[in-house]
């Protein structure tokens, strides 16, 4: 492995732990929302965590940064985002912004809308 793949290694380190803090702040904002770990879109409840969190943020938007910039780029515009999803503050906790609720409100939506359309679709 030369220098350059290690350095595409940590990249990919850093990204994935931005998008766990990410991640937990979303559910921590859904626990205190709905009084469990559930993002409920219409009525419908989905059961979640920081995992499955992560999995939206990897297949959503770490995987499409890469796919439509390269591995370098595409990284650096993952971390570029996911930084905007949240913010730092001496005097507060660590809080999504209104970017990042709504980013990460869209993809479980979505996700909600196609287990609507898949369980409809289906002949019980």
């Amino acid at each position: 492995m030369d220098n350059q793949q290690r350095i595409t290694a940590i990249h990919h380190i850093i990204v994935d732990s931005t998008m766990a803090i990410v991640a937990g702040l979303f559910l921590i904002e859904q626990i205190n929302k709905n009084d469990s770990q559930v993002f409920v879109h219409e009525g419908t409840k989905i059961d979640i965590n920081k995992d499955l969190i992560v999995l939206g943020l990897k297949i959503n938007l770490k995987q499409y940064m890469i796919e439509n910039f390269g591995e370098k780029e595409g990284l650096n515009r993952t971390y570029g985002a996911l930084k905007d999803m949240y913010i730092e503050s001496t005097d507060a906790p660590l809080a999504l912004t209104p970017f990042g609720q709504e980013l990460l409100s869209t993809l479980f939506i979505d996700l909600v809308e196609d287990i609507k359309a898949e369980s409809n679709g289906t002949i019980h």
